[in-house]
């Protein structure tokens, strides 16, 4: 499931004529109305979801507006620490390649500044998986 699916879409409300709504800031913290997107799939599931927990359906829908709220932030630190988590045991996979950190120097150049980190962590992503395919192929070649 992509998280893309469920974004809102942020669209000013032209229609009331409000400046502020019009130029929405670059920190997306705006207070504009938006959208949320209908994706019949993932509906599909949240109705699932619903007929085969209907004990914590319930539950969900008995909890506060702020409460729920509340828990959607906590979910959301929890993947991002979880990714972070990952992010970094990536790193320091690769953090003792000499050979490595020479080509990711080379490559993070051509990123700009505000970009870097993010593409650090993806080449070595890429490359601990490459290193992991080649010894599965060694490991069914020797085999």
């Amino acid at each position: 499931m992509s998280g893309k699916e469920n974004m809102p879409i942020k669209r000013p409300d032209a229609a009331a004529g409000n400046a502020a709504a019009q130029q929405p800031s670059p920190n997306g913290d705006d207070h504009t109305e938006f959208e949320l997107r209908e994706n019949p799939r993932i509906n599909a599931q949240i109705d699932a979801y619903k007929k085969q927990f209907p004990k914590k359906w319930a539950f969900i829908k008995s909890m506060p507006r702020e409460r729920l709220e509340r828990a959607l932030v906590l979910a959301k630190i929890r993947s991002y620490e979880q990714r972070e988590k990952l992010n970094r045991g990536l790193l320091r996979k690769v953090e003792n390649d000499e050979e490595f950190k020479k080509n990711c120097e080379v490559l993070l150049k051509l990123y700009p500044e505000n970009q870097r980190e993010q593409a650090r962590v993806n080449i070595a992503r890429d490359y601990v998986l490459a290193q992991s395919r080649e010894q599965r192929r060694g490991v069914a070649v020797a085999a």
